[in-house]
């Protein structure tokens, strides 16, 4: 029992610190963030720092950057236009890590990335774009005024969430605004809040260049968050179609296919089983894949993929580097039991009959998730290795 709760509970703990992806309506009930509340949330701080000394000297070389006199404080650091904390005195811009400030809309340090989503104005709950960048939201209403918010991410790995105002009004004609809110994320979880530009005036025409920025990424649309759940059983079984990634079709893909995908091999190694059959083994920069051919080095067909670098994603766009709880939450899982004695849950179905799900865990940080289907005469596992919890290796294979 002991050994169940270990291996639960760390599995838990990344599960419930990972950004969870539900597939959910878009938050157009929420608003999007707005230069008077930004400006009031700032000015909010300037406050309370003039009411307590700064655990630093503002005045000393190491206070100067180029965002301003930095004053650090158990609540925020703030970055003024001098080295004074007076009434005449510009917050330039402030960052926040504690976990018990609040920013704009109710959101706050330790907040799951969907949870910010949701607490602000969008247009893009699936957060379609490219591999880099998702639009939420584009409002142009210049000469006046204009906004915007984008995600920045690593593929499935969300980085900043940002969201930008451009305010005229706000400046007395001298300008327009650019400032905003810049949400930095860490394993879905957000490390820190930084409000930025609140002194920063820019020109129509380069508030013109970030709208038509955003407005492109708003057109892309061939990248997108792959639906993610805690509950599982609303999630779909690993499946056929999760065989097609990245370029790749599993049960399709020719030597001469990969190599046009993948670029030239590196490694190109043929042998011969005792069956008098030809493997053909190609290790490509980002993969490595064994073909089988017949006796007569025809037919060949994919029989192993393995990828162990964050070159390529796998199926539902998995990469080297994620943690388990964020991989286990993009297949169905949370529907069979779990042996006590040998450290394995059932995620679905019924283990040794395809189509199921497996998932064993280690004692020291290690898992494995396996998911097993049948595709017309052939079997298929996709097999993950986790070391730390964080993932080491995809394979796909076949069993027969």
């Amino acid at each position: 029992m002991i050994k169940r709760i270990v291996c639960m509970a760390m599995a838990m703990m990344l599960l419930l610190g990972c950004a969870v992806w539900a597939k959910a309506e878009d938050s157009s009930s929420a608003s999007a963030l707005s230069w008077d509340e930004l400006e009031a949330w700032v000015e909010s701080y300037k406050t309370r720092a003039m009411e307590t000394s700064p655990l630093n000297d503002p005045t000393e070389d190491a206070a100067a950057s180029e965002d301003g006199y930095a004053f650090i404080y158990e609540f925020a650091t703030l970055y003024m236009d001098r080295p004074e904390m007076t009434e005449e005195a510009q917050v330039r811009s402030l960052v926040i890590t504690a976990e018990d400030e609040v920013a704009p809309h109710n959101t706050a340090i330790d907040m799951r990335t969907k949870d910010v989503l949701s607490s602000y104005y969008s247009e893009n709950s699936d957060l379609t774009g490219t591999e880099s960048f998702a639009a939420l939201y584009v409002s142009n209403l210049m000469p006046e005024s204009a906004a915007w918010a984008w995600v920045q991410r690593d593929g499935q790995r969300i980085m900043t969430i940002q969201y930008a105002v451009h305010e005229q009004p706000a400046t007395g004609g001298d300008g327009y605004t650019d400032a905003g809110l810049i949400y930095t994320i860490q394993d879905g979880l957000v490390a820190a809040i930084r409000a930025y530009g609140m002194d920063t005036r820019i020109t129509a025409e380069e508030v013109n260049t970030n709208v038509e920025e955003v407005e492109k990424v708003s057109q892309q649309h061939y990248y997108a968050q792959v639906p993610s759940s805690e509950v599982g059983t609303d999630l779909t079984m690993f499946g056929e179609e999760d065989l097609s990634f990245s370029g790749i079709n599993f049960l399709t893909i020719t030597p001469e296919e990969a190599a046009a995908e993948l670029g030239e091999a590196r490694e190109d190694t043929w042998m011969q089983d005792d069956t008098g059959e030809y493997l053909r083994s190609m290790e490509f920069s980002s993969c490595t894949m064994t073909f089988v051919y017949d006796k007569n080095k025809k037919s060949p067909r994919l029989d192993v993929l393995t990828i162990d670098t964050d070159q390529l994603e796998g199926p539902r766009c998995t990469k080297i580097g994620d943690t388990i709880s964020s991989v286990l939450q993009r297949f169905r899982h949370s529907e069979g039991s779990y042996d006590d004695e040998t450290a394995t849950e059932t995620l679905y179905g019924t283990s040794g009959e395809a189509p199921y799900g497996l998932a064993e865990y280690g004692t020291d940080a290690s898992a494995v998730l396996m998911y097993v289907i049948n595709t017309g005469d052939k079997t298929v596992c996709l097999h993950f290795n986790f070391e730390m919890m964080a993932l080491t290796e995809i394979t796909l294979y076949t069993m027969n």
